[in-house]
């Protein structure tokens, strides 16, 4: 049993706790995001000025009249297991939370626009969920290896657009970042042919950061001519402080109830300093009413991303800061991102439509991310209104592990978030 803790160890992670590694520094900003691609070009898919404030601010000077919205999402979050093709574990969670809340002010002005907006909105989730099991093939035990992680970073955000000329306006938009990740693998292996002493073994890491910074974009909007706009976006590099607590547990349970522990570990008061991708949106609008729809391209460079710490590997000696940036070269590549939305707009009914495909930062998953966005809303004369949308991500990770016989297990992971967005606006 000795050895087999010891393989464990090597199973949940093989790094030590106060050795940070590439993923811990891109897990801020790589989480099923709350905006698209066509959001941060001409049209705003969730079909309001909302998104603009975290999208592109410069449209929020098309807004006219004074308003507030709200709305809240329910989620439900699956990991399919598939080992050689075939369909193992299908995991599923739900859940009913806040999603955003937005309040936006047209100034009076004598001539042009010029638009004020606040919004809290939930950025990035980092839900997920899956789980493999199988028997050892050398052994007379059965094994089950669980990966789950659940979080959101907020975005409490502060704008303005202002129109510059007839036909063009600029924005900008600067947001407080908060929110905390919990994230753990588990290992739990049973002993149905009652061959060891034990009844069920589990071995567990957990880890919590919480996350604290700032961010910013700048916008452009320009009607080029009566049926043709153009949209551009730039996110400046998001720098998040991380504050995080780590605890490993490894334990016997025997059939009469007790138990024993072989090991219980807490850490906490790592902290490190990251800093994000740049990000570049441009998008095309054609209009032709009561129809818009855009193409729409964003350039993520997560190759940049890099780690500000004063710690060091405790096994190595060398610094985080030069390991970090070494990995993010060779295992890190940049994201393109393109998407298309189409809205239709006649008062009172709106609906609008986003696709969007873009590749995964981490250069060895070779699986697109795959995103929906389905929205409809309905304006009342006396202000106010209903929106409700549908947004579905799906992309692709593993749970690849060495079982203690030496043998190797690829595991793909299918993962999807489901979000049903119920929204209320209400025009002041």
């Amino acid at each position: 049993m000795k050895n087999r803790i010891i393989f464990f160890t090597i199973l949940l992670w093989g790094v030590s706790l106060f050795s940070q590694n590439y993923l811990d520094v891109l897990r801020p900003f790589r989480g099923v995001r709350g905006t698209s691609g066509s959001e941060s070009g001409v049209i705003p898919a969730s079909m309001g000025i909302s998104n603009a404030l975290m999208g592109n601010p410069a449209l929020l000077s098309y807004s006219e009249r004074a308003f507030f919205s709200a709305d809240l999402s329910y989620d439900q979050i699956a990991g399919k297991s598939v080992f050689n093709s075939t369909v193992g574990e299908n995991l599923q969670e739900h859940e009913l939370r806040f999603n955003s809340l937005t309040y936006i002010k047209p100034v009076q002005v004598y001539r042009g626009a010029w638009v004020w907006g606040i919004n809290l909105q939930r950025v990035n989730s980092f839900s997920s969920i899956s789980q493999f099991s199988d028997l050892e093939p050398d052994e007379d035990f059965s094994y089950k290896y669980l990966y789950q992680e659940s979080g959101d970073l907020y975005a409490l955000t502060i704008g303005t657009s202002v129109m510059v000329t007839m036909n063009t306006s600029l924005g900008y938009a600067l947001s407080y970042l908060t929110g905390k990740n919990s994230f753990s693998k588990l290992y739990e292996e049973t002993d149905p042919q009652d061959i060891y002493t034990f009844d069920r073994f589990v071995d567990s890491l957990q880890f919590s950061p919480t996350y604290r910074g700032f961010g910013a974009r700048i916008g452009l909007f320009s009607e080029v001519s009566e049926n043709l706009n153009l949209g551009i976006s730039i996110e400046l590099p998001s720098r998040i402080s991380v504050d995080e607590s780590a605890s490993r547990d490894s334990i016997e349970w025997y059939g009469d109830g007790t138990h024993q522990v072989f090991s219980h570990d807490k850490w906490s008061g790592l902290e490190y300093t990251t800093w994000g991708p740049w990000r570049l949106g441009l998008g095309l609008g054609f209009v032709a009413s009561p129809f818009e729809a855009s193409i729409n391209y964003r350039y993520h460079t997560y190759s940049s991303v890099f780690l500000r710490s004063d710690l060091y590997d405790s096994e190595t000696g060398e610094s985080l800061e030069r390991q970090v940036d070494d990995q993010i070269d060779r295992y890190v590549q940049d994201v393109h991102e393109f998407s298309a939305s189409l809205l239709w707009a006649l008062d009172p009914l709106k609906l609008s439509f986003a696709a969007t495909l873009m590749n995964d930062p981490l250069n060895f998953r070779f699986d697109n991310i795959i995103r929906m966005d389905v929205g409809v809303g309905y304006q009342l004369r006396s202000g106010i209104g209903f929106t409700l949308a549908l947004r579905n991500e799906q992309w692709q990770s593993d749970l690849n592990h060495t079982l203690e016989s030496n043998v190797e297990r690829s595991v793909d992971v299918e993962n999807s978030l489901t979000n049903i967005q119920f929204g209320l606006k209400y025009i002041l």
